[in-house]
């Protein structure tokens, strides 16, 4: 169980983490706004597409007895997700991300999309949601922003809490396997590292998440897992590893170079089934 106290320490780390780095995350990524992985799901023919895969995954999930779903981005980054549904369906959306920095960027990618009037992203902390997102949501989701919670159970509670009768939660994420990290010192360091570099609060294996959620009324209706579908081992993760492998001689620092470590640790456990890629959908009773 998380204290109160580990709770806010890690909510800080990642604080800072996205304040410090959301601007060099948007300037060096592959796509943009979009901060999240690229994912080549079937269909999928061009990196753009590769990039909303997910987000296309959460449209198809949107409720369609509803004329206009009310959407909630538990996480939101810079809005990205929030945008490209918006700007294929009519919805009214909600963002929260812990990181001012985020939040600011996100309000001028809105204001220049021309969406101010149906999406919005503000500072906040999704395991303490504001009063006024109470019962507001027909569906709601994380795209790789559970990982970082210090406390799974409290995210679970401010999901459901959030949702309407019968609404929709998705979680897109890392997730741990059943299968047993190998009892050795490289893969005890590569874990550490992932968990270090990205900020880790929550690991958890599907079947703790089914545990988890359903005290709070979630029921996991839909796993998939979409790990085959990343791009593992290109020529330029390939170049971060002999980066990260001259590194460690000289032992250099910083959030930025943690997050490099983090993702190639990542990589390492995902190639050896350690750990999935998921889409995990729950549904809230009625």
């Amino acid at each position: 169980m998380t204290t109160e106290a580990e709770a806010t320490a890690g909510t800080e780390r990642v604080r800072r983490y996205y304040d410090n780095n959301a601007a060099a995350f948007e300037r060096l990524g592959q796509g943009g706004a979009s901060i999240h992985r690229a994912v080549w799901g079937p269909g999928v023919t061009t990196r753009a597409d590769a990039f909303h895969h997910v987000d296309e995954l959460i449209l198809a999930a949107l409720p369609p007895q509803v004329a206009v779903p009310s959407v909630l981005d538990l996480g939101c980054g810079l809005g990205a997700s929030l945008l490209h549904l918006a700007s294929r369906t009519d919805l009214t959306g909600e963002g929260v991300t812990i990181s001012r920095a985020q939040a600011v960027r996100a309000a001028e990618l809105i204001e220049q999309a021309g969406l101010g009037a149906r999406v919005r992203c503000r500072e906040g902390n999704y395991l303490s949601l504001p009063d006024d997102l109470a019962g507001s949501a027909d569906l709601a989701f994380s795209i790789e922003a559970f990982i970082h919670s210090p406390d799974a159970d409290g995210y679970f509670r401010e999901a459901a809490r959030c949702l309407r009768p019968g609404g929709r939660l998705i979680v897109c994420d890392d997730f741990r396997t059943p299968v047993a990290a190998p009892d050795s010192p490289c893969s005890a360091r590569r874990m550490a590292e992932f968990r270090t570099g990205w900020h880790v609060g929550s690991l958890l294996t599907v079947e703790e998440v089914r545990a988890v959620a359903a005290r709070h009324g979630l029921t996991l209706v839909r796993d998939l897992d979409l790990t085959a579908y990343l791009e593992l081992r290109r020529p330029r993760d390939r170049f971060i590893s002999a980066l990260l492998a001259v590194g460690r001689v000289f032992r250099p620092s910083g959030p930025y170079w943690q997050s490099l470590v983090g993702g190639d640790a990542l990589q390492w456990a995902l190639l050896r089934g350690l750990l999935n890629y998921r889409f995990l959908e729950l549904r809230r009773a009625d």
